[in-house]
């Protein structure tokens, strides 16, 4: 158990600094953009970023998840020629993916997005490199190479923000899209090399508990983290350029924290497998609980500090001409807080097999329909705002499900902690709304220092070892478990 925790902290640790500096290459292609270029740039960079985003959605993100998890399955079951299989097949499939995808994003990125068939071809160059990272970083993890795969993060970074600079220096919008293109497949190419070279059998009972793994992850994926892809492209395609600029100048002040629960499921998904192939549901259920009750001590200070500072923060980043991006920010911010706190219990939901993930795919296309449903009736009335709100319902209804589903099927305690993580909801929205020295530094500061003070105590104490008893095991299987169809 000590040597799982241990192993845990130190890949989630790894995993965090490695998602971190990767996102990082994409937060500061935003604001080099948006000071440079202007919000119309921004609107249609982010636009065609988030087209190639949502592509990777369609296969190779949950191809990347499912590497992680059955290559270290079999690693643990010292079947390393059939891990190598996995790899094979699993790259292979991303590819015959992006084959399809990157010209259809290319396409929608002219009649969707009005862009230019040069732009189109960065979008297309683009969906094939994050598919061939996502795969990688899958394999990486899956193989237990953490350090290695931050390493790689980390060079994928700077050459991506030394490419930008020489970029925006020679001011060449068209171009934009290349660092991150070149970034991308520099981080995947060796790893793919390696896996192309595993044996070309596999089991087809194997393939098929592959092939429907990752069928059921798209499903789940594309719902879930695809609506705030599409709100941006919503928002870019209904909108106004310059509205769209400031809808993405909001996207990439909000999301980057998120990149934290992210590393940290890439870390804890191999690890649940590992306990759940040893049938120790307690130690599963046990990292379930440290992992949220972490979250919510960490995050919730997080997203919510932003939320009070988010008025001078937008005029710090991106400038004056900003300020009509504060309103989305905050609805965001919220939004991309009550996504994260749940990420243990829905990791922990979709590591039991098909009939797991095909639970969670459920419950997200229910988010992904009411959200845009909402879109569609705000945005007449209130703009990219009311994209916003409707991001907001359609991401709460998932992951508030989610996670009293778990929170009631492990027995956690999790009463106290929920309570707090919405009392300090309320009072970050109130002080925000009601505009309480928000619009300068020094208001917001305060605000901060406030919230800092009254929160330390609640994070101590959601921070403390517990040496009672943990999670209420339960006798009776009313849990999601392996099923064959």
């Amino acid at each position: 158990m000590a040597e799982g925790r241990s192993r845990v902290v130190g890949d989630a640790a790894l995993s965090t600094l490695g998602m971190l500096m990767s996102g990082g290459a994409q937060f500061v292609l935003s604001v080099v953009v948006g000071r440079v270029f202007g919000p119309g740039t921004l609107g249609a960079v982010r636009g065609a970023l988030s087209l190639a985003n949502t592509a990777s959605l369609l296969w190779p993100s949950a191809a990347g998840q499912s590497a992680s998890l059955f290559v270290a399955r079999e690693l643990a079951a010292d079947r390393a020629e059939v891990a190598g299989q996995v790899e094979r097949h699993l790259t292979l499939r991303v590819a015959l993916a992006v084959l399809v995808l990157a010209p259809t994003m290319a396409l929608a990125s002219v009649f969707v997005l009005g862009l230019g068939w040069g732009d189109a071809a960065w979008v297309a160059a683009l969906v094939v490199a994050l598919g061939a990272y996502q795969i990688a970083r899958g394999i990486r993890f899956g193989r237990a190479r953490v350090r290695m795969a931050t390493v790689a993060e980390a060079a994928n970074a700077v050459l991506g923000v030394a490419l930008l600079a020489v970029v925006a220096w020679l001011h060449l919008p068209g171009w934009l899209l290349g660092p991150l293109v070149v970034g991308n497949a520099a981080y995947a190419v060796g790893v793919l090399w390696q896996a192309l070279r595993g044996a070309a059998g596999m089991d087809p009972s194997l393939r098929r508990e592959l092939d429907l793994f990752v069928l059921w992850g798209v499903a789940g994926t594309v719902a879930s983290t695809g609506l705030l892809q599409l709100s941006m492209v919503i928002a870019k395609a209904i909108s106004a350029g310059h509205d769209a600029g400031l809808y993405a100048a909001a996207i990439s002040l909000a999301t980057p924290l998120s990149m934290v629960a992210r590393a940290l499921s890439m870390a804890l998904f191999p690890e649940m497998a590992r306990q759940l192939g040893r049938q120790d549901e307690a130690a599963t259920r046990a990292i379930v609980d440290r992992a949220t009750r972490g979250l919510i001590a960490v995050m919730t200070p997080g997203f919510l500090m932003l939320l009070v500072v988010a008025e001078p923060l937008v005029t710090l980043v991106y400038g004056a001409g900003f300020h009509g991006a504060v309103e989305p920010l905050r609805i965001l911010l919220v939004a991309v807080l009550i996504t994260t706190i749940p990420v243990a219990a829905v990791n922990s939901i979709n590591v039991r097999g098909r009939a797991g993930v095909r639970l969670s795919a459920l419950l997200s296309w229910v988010g992904l329909l009411l959200g845009l449903g909402l879109m569609a009736v705000l945005h007449g009335p209130f703009g990219i705002t009311g994209v916003a709100w409707g991001y907001l319902s359609g991401v709460s209804a998932t992951a508030l499900v989610a996670f009293g589903l778990v929170w009631r099927r492990d027995q956690q305690r999790w009463a106290w902690p929920t309570l707090a993580l919405l009392l300090a909801v309320g009072v970050a929205v109130a002080w925000a709304e009601l505009g309480i020295a928000t619009s300068s530094w020094s208001g917001s500061l305060l605000g901060v220092v406030v919230f800092a003070v009254v929160w330390s105590p609640v994070a101590r104490q959601l921070l403390r070892p517990r040496h009672g008893p943990g999670p209420r095991v339960s006798t009776g299987n009313a849990a999601m478990t392996e099923e064959d169809g």
